[in-house]
């Protein structure tokens, strides 16, 4: 009975981090962005090149700025706004990216 209580408590535990993880989440700002490089859970490398130059290896490279609404991307593949944000344990996720990320190391 101890354990199936234990189970239960760790259980409801996770899942209420994971939904206040993504509660907590805040927009990127140009200081979480400007010269650094986020490896998303896909595969992909976004490049913020300080001085607004973007790269990617799967859209190729533009230019980039901040918006109200995110990120600002224009590529030969692709100009729209890349929706990031920032999670408490610095980590990133974006519905257009489809992913999860944290920057390169």
């Amino acid at each position: 009975m101890i354990s199936k209580a234990l189970v239960s408590l760790a259980a409801g535990s996770a899942l209420a981090s994971i939904l206040l993880s993504s509660a907590m989440a805040t927009p990127v700002t140009l200081a979480d962005v400007e010269g650094r490089k986020i490896c998303w859970s896909t595969g992909n490398i976004s490049s913020f090149i300080a001085g607004g130059k973007y790269s990617s290896p799967v859209i190729g490279d533009g230019t980039w700025s901040m918006t109200a609404h995110g990120v600002e991307l224009h590529t030969p593949a692709l100009s729209a706004i890349l929706d990031i944000d920032k999670l408490p344990d610095g980590t990133f996720k974006s519905k257009l990216e489809n992913a999860t990320g944290k920057y390169c190391e």
